[in-house]
C-alpha cells in the first residue's frame, strides 16, 4: 500500500506543470530535429542563435582545447560548418538540459555537479561507442546516454524526502541506488526518467533506452540504443567518472554483446577490457566539456 502511494505521488509530480520544468524551447526544438534529417544548417544556426547565452555557450567549447581549431570560430554557422550539423545538434540539447535543472550547489543529499559530471561522461562515452559500433544514429544514442539518470535528479529536488531514505538505504546496507530504490520507493529512477522522457516528447526509442538502461535485454523499440547507454554507464561507472548515488560499479548485462554484434561481428565479453583505456582517453580529451559544461 506504501509503494502504491509512492507511485501515485511521482506520478502525480511528472504531472504537474506548474512545478516541473519544462523541457527547454530550444531543447524541444533541437530534440524535433533528430525526427528531421532534412533540416538544414540555416535553420539549426537560426535556433541556436536565438539564445545569447546558448550562442556564446557554444563558441565557447567549440573553441576550446577539445576540438583544437587553430582558427578562432566565431559564428554558429562557421561552427556548423566546421564541426558538423549532430556535433553542434548536441552541445545545444547538453546545455539547454543542464539549465533546466540548475540544482542546489550546496544540498547535503546530492552532488549536482558530480551528477552531471557521470551524465555528460556517459553521453561523451556512448558517443565513442556509437562510432566504434558504426551506430549510425549517434545522435540519439548523446541524448538518451544525457538523461539515463535524470529520474534521480526529479526525486533530488521534487521528493526529497523520498530520496533521503533511498540514501539511507544505501548507506546502510551498502547497496546499490537502483536496488534501494526498490527496497524503499518500488519504482527506480530509470521508470521515473522514463515518465519525464514521455512528458517531455522525447522519441520512444530514447526514452526505452532510460527505461531499461539497467536492463537494456527488455527494450524492444532498440534494442542496439539501449544497450549502447547500458554499456557507456557501466563503463563510466567503472572508472567512476562523476557520482551516481553510489560507488557499486555493475557487470555489463550478457546479453548486449549478442545484440550489438550484428553491428561489429568481432564482438565478445572481452572487449570490455578493451573499452576501458579507450574511455579513459575519450574523458580526458572531453576534459574541457567537462569544465565548461559542470
Amino acid at each position: 500500500m506504501r509503494k502504491e502511494r509512492i507511485h501515485r505521488r511521482l506520478r502525480a509530480i511528472i504531472s504537474d506543470t506548474s512545478k516541473l520544468p519544462t523541457l527547454p524551447f530550444i531543447a524541444s526544438q533541437v530534440i524535433d530535429l533528430i525526427h528531421r534529417p532534412q533540416t538544414s544548417v540555416q535553420e539549426l544556426a537560426r535556433i541556436i542563435s536565438s539564445d545569447q547565452s546558448l550562442t556564446s555557450t557554444i563558441l565557447k567549447l567549440v573553441n576550446s582545447s577539445y576540438y583544437g581549431f587553430p582558427r578562432q570560430i566565431s559564428t554558429v554557422k562557421h561552427a556548423l560548418v566546421i564541426l558538423g550539423f549532430n556535433e553542434i545538434r548536441n552541445l545545444a540539447f547538453a546545455i539547454s538540459i543542464l539549465r533546466s535543472f540548475p540544482g542546489d550547489e550546496k544540498s547535503s543529499l546530492f552532488d549536482f555537479r558530480a551528477f552531471w559530471r557521470h551524465c555528460l561522461g556517459c553521453a561523451v562515452v556512448a558517443k565513442m561507442l556509437a562510432k566504434f559500433f558504426r551506430y549510425r544514429v549517434s545522435g540519439k544514442v548523446f541524448v538518451a546516454g544525457l538523461i539515463h539518470d535524470i529520474g534521480k535528479l526529479l526525486l533530488s529536488q521534487y521528493a526529497k524526502d523520498l530520496f533521503e531514505q533511498v540514501m539511507q538505504e544505501v548507506v546502510s546496507r551498502k547497496i546499490s541506488f537502483y536496488q534501494a530504490e526498490r527496497n524503499v520507493l518500488g519504482v527506480t529512477h530509470a521508470e521515473i526518467g522514463s515518465w519525464l522522457a514521455s512528458r517531455w516528447n522525447f522519441p520512444q526509442e530514447i526514452e526505452e533506452a532510460v527505461k531499461f538502461h539497467h536492463f537494456p535485454s527488455k527494450a524492444m523499440i532498440n534494442p542496439p540504443l539501449c544497450s549502447v547507454v547500458h554499456l557507456s554507464d557501466v563503463l563510466v561507472r567503472m572508472r567512476f567518472i562523476g557520482w551516481g548515488g553510489d560507488r557499486e560499479v555493475p557487470l555489463p548485462c550478457p546479453e548486449i554483446w549478442k545484440t550489438l554484434q550484428p553491428l561489429r561481428p568481432d564482438l565478445d565479453p572481452s572487449h570490455l577490457e578493451y573499452f576501458i583505456p579507450l574511455v579513459d582517453e575519450e574523458v580526458e580529451r572531453a576534459k574541457p566539456l567537462f569544465d565548461i559544461l559542470g
